[in-house]
């Protein structure tokens, strides 16, 4: 039998191991979120900048 510690003051009835992989988990989506987003606003600029130069927009602005 397997005697599990829990964290002293617990209210969510996890083990302190249980509690860092999770936080990991999270910290590791967030991480990949984040990354992933810059990634697809770089590649969107690459394909539509919005900024040509001395003007903004240009006349013949199409957005597809």
């Amino acid at each position: 039998m397997e005697v599990i510690i829990m964290a002293e003051g617990s209210r969510t009835g996890l083990t302190e191991g249980e509690a860092r992989e999770i936080h990991r988990l999270l910290i590791q989506g967030w991480a990949f979120s984040v990354f992933a987003s810059m990634g697809a606003h770089i590649l969107t600029w690459l394909w539509r900048p919005l900024v040509y130069g001395n003007s903004v927009v240009p006349p013949d602005w199409r957005f597809f």
